[in-house]
């Protein structure tokens, strides 16, 4: 008798951190590319959506990275440092939080890309 009642606790445990476990939200991540500003180095991360700006970069130990981008024209690479929201009661503008190249103004950027099997670039 003291088995079986035993056993059912497990079995109760064991269900009830499954239902715990799914209720918990899920912590989206996405891989992105980073700029690391103080060290000019451009390296893969793995961050969770929301992530705000700068972040601590592995190579200087300061929050010194930024999302990298790349100006399709003439290859510049550079960081994108989001600009503050808007104050309440401002519109917003219709390209709020759009990378644009630093040398010409236009949104034709990319994601810069990091050659396979490399973990990092530095930039000169």
């Amino acid at each position: 008798m003291k088995g079986k009642i035993i056993g059912l606790v497990v079995v109760i445990l064991i269900a009830l951190g499954f239902i715990v476990k799914q209720a918990m939200p899920k912590k989206y991540t996405y891989e992105t590319v980073l700029l690391d500003t103080e060290k000019k180095i451009l390296y893969k991360a793995k961050i969770p959506a929301g992530t705000k700006f700068p972040v601590k970069s592995p190579y200087s130990g300061k929050k010194t990275a930024y999302p990298a981008y790349q100006c399709l024209e003439d290859g510049t690479i550079f960081p994108y440092v989001p600009p503050p929201p808007p104050k309440e009661g401002e519109p917003v503008p219709p390209d709020f939080g759009i990378p644009r190249c630093p040398k010409d103004g236009s949104t034709n950027v990319t994601v810069p890309q990091i050659p396979e099997g490399k973990e990092y670039i530095q930039l000169e």
